[in-house]
């Protein structure tokens, strides 16, 4: 079994993977959604919902459960988190008792995470995964805009232990924040204590408490700030929060609601003394006591656990844009395989076991029967009847989805007269097919959420039809040629074989032969029967009428190799129908297949990827649940 080490960096490389795929498709950019993100994932909000989700489980492994395995350093972090303008900078300057972070009365001041700790040079220990991707930058060489990077200074002072490291987050509910909404993620999947920072303003905004539920649920500790509330709405504020606002967002997310402590900071006027944390101040105090409070009662490896679980329970989603990409793969070559076994099933119906079409066995018995004797009765009249070639079109129109195909062939010209059994069973058959897979194609984009190879496999499927058809054309023409050939074999070796039987041969010599309207069948009259049947070989070389005592030792192996024989001409028909439809529709239809995804912009992750990080990320989670061995 694989150490837990080995195990957290395949599954860290596996979501890196993921990471690099989805960001090339735009589906975790801060740019307008792609089209492709809106196919997959659905909408907007839902795209916004899936980026923050899938961010949040790949920082919960590299900051959270990465401790579980790794030395994460002995630095506690607390993380300030709220929306726009609710002063989170403030409140990190009142926490530590210094001027640390800069403030405006302006919303989205803070566009980078900022840390103030003592020794900023080991921030997260010996684990390398944490802020895997960002990079830590001086506080005189902060960039304009930068989503990947994060503030580092040094904090002085002794109002917090000498092992706290305090964080600053820009907000991530303005507009742009989407450009930070990585770096904001990280951070707070780093905190040992989260600090909610909020106020009258923001403590409804959905997105905001979905937010904080769902890093409630990741199993982060978190003390809630109410900042700039008057005194006199707190005690509203606050119960309307528990009362209602909690209860309904946990109703519609399915999970429990967390129940914070709530410290309320003085509201300040314009004017007053800037000095939040002095002794005019006892809220800052009380504030900082009950954030130490908390951070002390912190178990950090059971909060590892508690996001190792929350990562399996929430894997599925995001994989999902990967597995969408499997599966439609996956369900294309699955209608394709259908396909072609409905193709086969739809030709044997129409031509081998149809109650009303016996042409092989009848083309068969005609050909025995020009060898015995050309100058039969009704003989000639019949071959011509039968006999595909003199009925072969010039033209085949074939009616597939919303088109009507115009199919040209090399031999004949007469158009009106009915189509050879053969003929048309097979037209049938490749109708059937390439509208069946139209229909699926059609099905599948209809869905609010698909993958794009769809519409790149539409574009590609009205382009094939015409060129599908031609081929058919010219496959099928060569297989009744060659089919022709081996019917005229079939026959000849017949007949070799029932020399040796001269009272059958000069009983079928005897017949007289007749065709039914259409072609479609030969009778044969038998006069030992008094009756037209129409399967010569079995009446032939079955009937006791037929047979002479002197060849009734003969009889059964004559018996068993002409019924051999016939049954060998059908069961080469079959496995030519399926050697058609193979090469015909199942190899172009799947190449088609690269073609589209490659056309839709496939996100190329590896199946194996997708089938072994939910097994490592379940027997990491047994590993580390024995405990040290």
């Amino acid at each position: 079994m694989a150490a837990p080490q080995q195990l957290l960096a395949d599954i860290v490389a596996g979501f890196a993977a993921l990471r690099a795929a989805y960001g090339k498709a735009g589906l975790l950019g801060d740019a307008l959604p792609s089209s492709s993100a809106w196919k997959l994932l659905g909408g907007g909000e839902d795209i916004d919902r899936f980026r923050r989700e899938f961010l949040l489980l790949d920082a919960l492994l590299r900051n959270r459960v990465a401790r579980l395995v790794l030395d994460g350093g002995a630095l506690r972090h607390i993380v300030a988190f709220g929306g726009n303008n609710v002063g989170k900078s403030t409140v990190i300057n009142i926490l530590a008792a210094s001027a640390l972070a800069a403030v405006s009365p302006e919303g989205g001041h803070t566009r980078h995470p900022q840390v103030f700790a003592p020794n900023p040079a080991s921030l997260f220990g010996r684990n390398p995964y944490a802020f895997c991707g960002f990079a830590a930058v001086a506080a005189d060489r902060v960039p304009d805009v930068c989503g990947d990077c994060y503030v580092v200074s040094r904090r002085d002072g002794a109002a917090l232990p000498a092992d706290v490291a305090v964080w600053d987050t820009p907000d991530c509910d303005a507009v742009g924040s989407a450009r930070y909404l990585g770096a904001v993620v990280e951070t707070v999947a780093a905190a040992d204590l989260l600090l909610y920072v909020t106020s009258i303003e923001k403590y409804t905004v959905e997105q905001l408490v979905e937010w904080l539920f769902r890093l409630h649920d990741a199993g982060i500790p978190i003390v809630e700030c109410l900042n700039k509330t008057a005194r006199k709405d707190r005690a509203a504020v606050i119960r309307k929060q528990r009362d209602f606002v909690f209860p309904t967002m946990a109703r519609q997310l399915g999970l429990p609601a967390p129940e914070p402590a709530i410290i309320a900071l003085r509201t300040m006027t314009e004017g007053e003394e800037s000095d939040l944390w002095g002794p005019e101040h006892p809220e800052a105090g009380q504030l900082r006591n009950e954030v130490l409070s908390a951070l002390d009662n912190v178990a950090r490896a059971a909060a590892g656990h508690k996001a190792l679980a929350y990562v399996l329970r929430h894997l599925d989603r995001g994989l999902e844009p990967a597995q969408m990409e499997i599966e439609a793969e996956r369900h294309w070559s699955a209608a394709v395989a259908a396909a072609v076994e409905n193709f086969v099933a739809s030709y044997e119906r129409g031509y081998l076991t149809s109650a009303t079409v016996i042409e092989p066995i009848s083309r068969l018995n005609v050909q025995i029967l020009e060898l015995l004797d050309p100058d039969i009765p009704g003989l000639k009249q019949t071959m011509a009847t039968i006999r595909w070639v003199t009925r072969w079109p010039a033209k085949l129109i074939l009616a597939i989805g919303r088109g009507v195909f115009s199919v040209l062939f090399s031999g004949g010209a007469d158009n009106d007269a009915p189509l050879p059994p053969e003929l048309k069973a097979y037209s049938e058959a490749h109708i059937e097919l390439l509208n069946a897979l139209g229909r699926r194609i059609e099905a599948e984009r209809a869905s609010r959420r698909h993958h794009p190879f769809w519409d790149a496999l539409a574009e590609e499927w009205q382009d094939r039809l015409q060129d599908l058809s031609k081929k058919f054309a010219v496959r099928i023409e060569a297989h009744m040629r060659r089919t022709e050939e081996e019917i005229a074999a079939a026959a000849r070796d017949i007949v070799d074989t029932l020399k040796g039987r001269p009272a059958t041969l000069n009983a079928l010599r005897g017949i007289r032969v007749a065709a039914n309207v259409g072609g479609a069948l030969a009778g044969f009259f038998v006069p030992v029967k008094g009756s037209f049947v129409f399967d010569l070989l079995e009446e032939a070389v079955i009937a006791p009428t037929l047979l002479s005592a002197a060849e009734a030792a003969t009889s059964r192996l004559a018996q068993n190799y002409v019924t051999g024989r016939r049954d060998a001409v059908v069961r080469k028909l079959k496995e030519d129908a399926r050697a058609i439809a193979e090469t015909l529709y199942a190899e172009p239809l799947l190449a088609v297949a690269q073609a589209a995804m490659t056309r839709a912009g496939a996100l190329g992750i590896d199946k194996e990827i997708l089938e072994r990080l939910p097994k490592n990320l379940q027997q990491l989670q047994a590993e580390l649940a024995r405990g040290p061995r």
